[in-house]
């Protein structure tokens, strides 16, 4: 086989150079890929004795300003019926991101109800695999009988691993 010098082999395929390049499929399948973000094995950082964990998948809307993540909570509880057994629970929600720096990621729900309940989750990216997200939450209603809203809630890529309190387990509740 002879190639003269305009020409290439890509993918097994002859390409003459002047009218296409190998490197446009590699970057738009780098782009592709840049696309999906995973968030992977976040745990109550608030709470270290809690069993609540957390993970994402997040898909980068073209533009990179929001990013639409779904996400799947695990969490273990002792059963009241035997303390030996551990309650395993899953629960799955989706939440919208904006994009506030390059590692700063914020999605709010709300204001509802009457005391003007709004809902703020906020993941900060630490590089590779070490997210953190804060959880809150924040009344915007002046009635009295709203109360203050509960502390944060931070979860975290470190210290994952957590001893069971439990020798068995056996399925709680579970999502679709």
């Amino acid at each position: 086989m002879h190639l003269s010098p305009s020409s290439s082999i890509c993918a097994g395929f002859i390409v003459t150079l002047a009218s296409f390049s190998c490197l446009v499929p590699v970057t738009v399948m780098a782009q592709a890929q840049a696309a999906g973000i995973t968030i992977p094995s976040l745990a109550n950082a608030s709470r270290p004795d809690d069993l609540d964990f957390t993970a994402g998948e997040c898909d980068l809307a073209p533009g990179g300003k929001t990013m639409e993540c779904v996400f799947q909570q695990v969490f273990l509880t002792l059963s009241p019926l035997d303390t030996s057994t551990c309650l395993v629970t899953t629960s799955r929600y989706a939440r919208t991101f904006e994009r506030e720096s390059p590692t700063r990621w914020t999605s709010r729900e709300g204001p509802e109800g009457p005391c003007g309940i709004v809902d703020i989750a906020t993941l900060d990216d630490g590089g590779a695999t070490r997210w953190t997200m804060e959880l809150r939450t924040l009344v915007t209603g002046t009635n009295a009988q709203c109360g203050k809203p509960e502390a944060p809630v931070v979860l975290s890529w470190q210290n994952v691993a957590r001893s069971l309190p439990c020798t068995r387990v056996q399925p709680g509740a579970m999502s679709r």
